[in-house]
This record gives structure tokens, sequence and C-alpha cells, in this order.
């Protein structure tokens, strides 16, 4: 009974003695957290690192649909692309949002083609494709085919405006423009845009659905830099302004319009190319020194005889 009760005492004392010691413990950490420059550094080893990345993450190249804009989200069930870095230069050639479009998906699941390829602006890209989706498909499949490919003529290229020296840059300097020349359809025709030997009421119709998408359509009649092509873009102007210079002519006005200028050009003052084939007079020889003096002396001989 006295062993048990000697035991039990020696127990609660070790019990007591331990429990003061993990106080001094504690208390002795935290009295060395307060020191200058050493607390901090054993704060922070006792902070658990976050797990490394994994290499898919740290490469650069890897993409997620949080790097993708919400115009390219758009296009994704629309067209077949791939987003560029943006344009940085070189001068006021520049741009964001940058797409190659490849192909357009019809509902049918059909492919329209590009070629080649065009360097745009999601938005204008976008704009692009729901005109051929939602406009010239609809149109041709009228005709009993399809389309197929769309013949382009320029997309971006940094230069001013009709590559003028010193002109405002070009909306192809943005990549906000597209120049288109044909549509190829699926039995191997296809359609020149401002070919006077094409149906003119389907021209027409390709005229007026450009021009209720895009802020510029330029093609026939506007002036000598768009008469075998249609330039397309969608800058922003004032008031939402909008300039739509497409001249459908078919063969009869073609040839009117083609007479009015050769006339035209009849009656304008020749320029200096024009006059660049009258001879010259023959360029003056200079005798040599000795001739010359004799020459000389024979006109004053003969003045002074008179």
């Amino acid at each position: 009974m006295l062993a048990t009760a000697a035991s039990k005492q020696r127990t609660e004392s070790d019990g007591a003695r331990s429990s003061i010691r993990r106080v001094g413990t504690v208390l002795a950490y935290f009295a060395i957290c307060l020191l200058p420059g050493i607390g901090p550094a054993i704060a922070a080893d006792a902070v658990p690192l976050p797990r490394e990345r994994p290499a898919a993450a740290n490469d650069q190249s890897a993409s997620s649909d949080s790097e993708w804009t919400a115009c390219d989200q758009r296009l994704t069930e629309l067209a077949e692309f791939r987003p560029l870095p943006p344009i940085a230069g070189p001068g006021e050639c520049t741009a964001s949002d940058v797409v190659q479009l490849d192909a357009v998906r019809l509902p049918s699941d059909a492919r329209v083609t590009l070629t080649p390829p065009a360097t745009l602006r999601c938005p204008m890209a976008e704009a692009v494709t729901h005109w051929i989706r939602d406009d010239i498909a609809p149109a041709v499949v009228e005709l009993g085919t399809s389309v197929r490919g769309v013949e382009t003529a320029d997309s971006f290229d940094c230069r001013p405006r009709n590559s003028i020296p010193g002109a405002k840059i070009s909306e192809h300097g943005h990549a906000n423009a597209l120049d288109v020349s044909a549509f190829r359809l699926a039995n191997r025709k296809s359609i020149e845009l401002t070919s006077a030997h094409e149906s003119k009421s389907l021209r027409q119709r390709f005229r007026d659905s450009a021009c209720a998408r895009f802020s510029t359509v330029l093609g026939n009649g506007a002036d000598g830099y768009h008469e075998t092509h249609v330039h397309l873009d969608i800058i922003a102007r004032h008031d939402d302004y909008r300039i739509c210079q497409w001249d459908v002519l078919d063969e009869s006005e073609a040839a009117v319009r083609s007479a009015a200028k050769t006339a035209q050009a009849s009656q304008a003052p020749k320029s200096a190319a024009a006059t660049a084939d009258i001879p010259l007079p023959r360029p003056r020889v200079d005798l040599p020194s000795p001739e010359r003096h004799a020459r000389a002396r024979a006109l004053r001989w003969s003045r002074a005889i008179r």
C-alpha cells in the first residue's frame, strides 16, 4: 500500500517536471523568435513551401482557356485559326489580339479556305467569318453550288494608305483590313468580285452585305487602287460613319466607263512622261583649245573688215 502511494507520488512528480520542461521549451522558442534577424528566418523555415509547378505550366507555349480573349472563344466555334503574338511595330503598325485565319466552317461543316491565310485582329477575322458564313455562302447555294475558298489579295501589311509615302497608316498596318479578289466554288469555277463578266445581281448582293458588316468597302469606282479587288475594314469613325464605294457594273456599263476614261485621258495636258520621247538638242561639243582660239581670231578678223 505504501509502495503504491510512493509510486503514484513519483509519477505525478515526473509529470509535473515534464510539463514544466514543455512550457520552458515553448517560452524559449518565442524568446528566440523575438531576436532581430533570427525570428523571421526560423518562422519562414517553419512555413511549408508550395509545391513546384509542373513543367507544362512553366512552358510559355502551353495555352489555356484563360489566355484566350472572348473574341477567340467565339471564333473557335466558327473558324480554323491560330493566335499570333501582338504586332508591335515598326512605327505605328501595332495590333493586339491577332490571329491567322485559315478557314471558315460553314453550318454544314464544309470548310472555306482563305488563300493565302489572313493575318487579322480577331474582331476583323470574326466579321469576315460571319460575312462568309451568313451572307456569301447562302447566296452561292442559290446558284446550285457552294463556296469553297476565298482568294485574298492582302491582309496585314505595314504600309501607308495605298502605299503613298507620307499618307496615314493603312488599316492593313493594324491588321484590321482584308482585300478579297474572288470566291472559289465547289464546281471549280470562281466569282471575281470586280469583274463585269460576273452576275451583276449576285455581286450587288455581295456588296450590300459587305457594306452592312464593314465600316469601309472600296472596289470599282473608289479609285485606281481597287479595280481588281475589294477592300474591307472595320475602322471606327465618329457617329459610326461608313464608306461604301463599290460600283457593281455589267459589261455595257463597264465599256461606257472605259470609253469615258480614255476620252478624258486624251484631253488631259501632256505630262512629263508623255513628252519624254521628244528628242533633245544635240549636246554642244567643245573644240580643243588651239582650234577654239583659231576660230575666235577668225571671227574677230571678219568683224574688223566689215
